[in-house]
């Protein structure tokens, strides 16, 4: 018998499709918005940035390119400040992970809501999740209302994304569906969308790092990252969580994702035998902590947590924090198994 759940899906519109991104001022139209703030990164997000406030035409209050990874508290502020200034009531937040925490950042503290445009396949539009970093902390809260109400998927915003964050903001999504399957809270929805997206990721991930240009592998990642991040939306475990800790420590996301995720695959798996049996079947057969671990070592990003900056004196404290959360699905995750863990992905 199917084990007892709660489902609780919140209200998204979802527009994909190549060149998408035109519909973004009639997108906007939809929440009655006059005065949108547009949040990105610097740099080549800013540029996009401008690309969409010029979509948006007069019905655009301004573009705040300050978003960065972590979405350091002064950063937020920072938003926050800048969305008052404009008397935003809509935020369009275009790019990866970081602008659209630092649009979650700010709908947390003001309730304006969000449209996000997507440039990467972190999935992070598709959650309630958000952080905030102070020093070597990072709090991770949910809040309902930082979900983005609307999100345009373009599959031809991503044909320049490098294949080193092709790869690793892939590899963030592939873990929201490996974890998706072993939380506690997991419901029949939430395991299917994880199953159907690494269908898709498996094959399709290697073929878009290998060449950016082919527009149905990066579709078809795009899809996989919406259900990967709906899938997440049960809850997070091990993995996350101890992404998230080292996150505080200044690591890089989506890398720690990646260089963690067949660690702590190959730990949670051997006590959970019936998720095993089934991430098993997503990869074909084969054994899934090993097929994650070629996967990574077959993409040009980091391999070991000390390529990405860690210190070895860091393990202590990360396995302390881990250890007070009381982590217990699908197995306890005492300090030592942190402290093993940790040393064999530095």
């Amino acid at each position: 018998m199917v084990a007892p759940f709660v489902h609780d899906a919140p209200s998204q519109r979802v527009v994909f499709g190549p060149d998408s991104i035109a519909r973004v001022a009639d997108e906007a139209a939809r929440f009655g918005a006059s005065r949108s703030l547009v949040i990105a990164t610097p740099g080549s997000g800013a540029r996009l940035g401008a690309r969409v406030a010029d979509l948006l035409g007069t019905a655009c209050a301004g573009l705040h390119a300050e978003a960065v990874m972590h979405v350091p508290r002064s950063v937020a502020a920072g938003g926050v400040t800048a969305a008052r200034e404009a008397r935003a009531d809509l935020l369009v937040s275009v790019g990866g992970g970081s602008a659209i925490g630092l649009a979650k950042a700010i709908a947390h503290e003001t309730g304006l809501p969000i449209l996000a445009i997507p440039t990467t396949y972190a999935g992070s539009e598709v959650t309630t999740i958000f952080g905030l970093s102070e020093g070597e902390q990072k709090v991770v809260s949910r809040d309902p209302k930082v979900l983005p109400r609307t999100i345009i998927y373009d599959p031809a915003l991503t044909v320049g994304l490098p294949a080193a964050t092709t790869a690793a903001s892939g590899m963030n999504a592939v873990a929201h569906c490996v974890e998706a399957l072993w939380v506690a809270e997991r419901t029949p929805v939430t395991s299917a969308f994880a199953a159907e997206a690494l269908r898709l990721f498996v094959p399709q991930l290697p073929r878009a790092v290998a060449d950016g240009s082919d527009v149905t592998a990066r579709g078809d990642c795009l899809v996989a990252s919406w259900l990967a991040g709906a899938a997440l939306s049960a809850g997070t475990g091990l993995h996350h969580k101890l992404a998230h800790v080292l996150g505080g420590f200044g690591l890089p996301h989506a890398e720690t994702h990646a260089i963690i995720l067949p660690h702590v695959t190959r730990f949670n798996l051997a006590k959970a035998p019936d998720v095993a049996e089934r991430l098993a079947a997503a990869f074909g057969g084969r054994d899934p902590a090993a097929t994650l671990e070629a996967m990574l070592q077959g993409f040009p990003i980091p391999q070991r947590l000390r390529d990405v900056g860690f210190s070895r004196a860091k393990i202590e404290s990360a396995a302390l924090q881990i250890d007070a959360l009381g982590i217990t699905v699908p197995r306890p995750a005492t300090a030592d198994d942190v402290r093993t863990l940790l040393t064999s992905a530095f």
